[in-house]
């Protein structure tokens, strides 16, 4: 199904010890094969491949000899989910913050940074809300507030040497919604700032 920002993208996979809902994995898959070049496609190790398989993308992502030298050493994948209704409720507010981390030059997924959020404005979520995202209730009571998390995602950044100057990595949206309206807007009515690294992504819809 499509986010709040109407574009389906994300999905928390297999990584370490953690397992993620497997019902997520396409989500996941359109983003990183919306990543790759038409026509580049044409051979790749058996590792891998069997790398890649093992998270789902299979034949998609079938090869990748001839992928072109990237300019990120790591591209950051991200998808807010947010309270929404019809009418839409005012403001909206993030309720699940997940980032995967991909490797630019092997295109593997190295790590994943996933949480759910507390909105405190519209504390109770609408059953239209809960059908277009698939989040319930009890997936957000209790949570971390979106302050909260945004601290841990530094800590996230800093643990995987993402804030490392020598280190280029960028987000990757679906559209401009996450990072242009709903991040910023939320952040601006609690009065929180937006770190740097938030400020700059490439919109795949572009």
């Amino acid at each position: 199904v499509s986010d709040a920002s109407g574009c389906s993208m994300i999905a928390l996979l297999h990584t370490g010890a953690a397992k993620f809902p497997q019902s997520l994995l396409p989500r996941a898959r359109e983003a990183v094969c919306s990543l790759l070049p038409a026509g580049v496609l044409k051979g790749c190790s058996s590792i891998v491949s069997r790398k890649l398989a093992s998270h789902g993308f299979g034949a998609s992502m079938a090869a990748m000899s001839s992928f072109p030298p990237q300019r990120y050493h790591y591209f950051l994948v991200l998808d807010f989910e947010a309270t929404c209704d019809k009418p839409q409720i005012h403001p909206q507010e993030i309720i699940e913050f997940p980032i995967l981390k991909l490797n630019g030059r092997t295109m593997e997924i190295e790590s994943t940074f996933h949480m759910y959020v507390q909105p405190v404005v519209h504390p109770q979520l609408t059953p239209f809300c809960t059908e277009l995202t698939g989040i319930i209730q009890g997936m957000v009571d209790g949570q971390p507030s979106l302050q909260q998390v945004l601290e841990r995602v530094d800590e996230w950044m800093a643990k995987e040497g993402l804030l490392d100057p020598s280190v280029k990595s960028i987000f990757v949206t679906c559209g401009d919604w996450d990072l242009k309206v709903m991040l910023p807007g939320q952040c601006q009515y609690l009065g929180l700032p937006v770190a740097d690294y938030f400020k700059q992504w490439i919109n795949l819809k572009k």
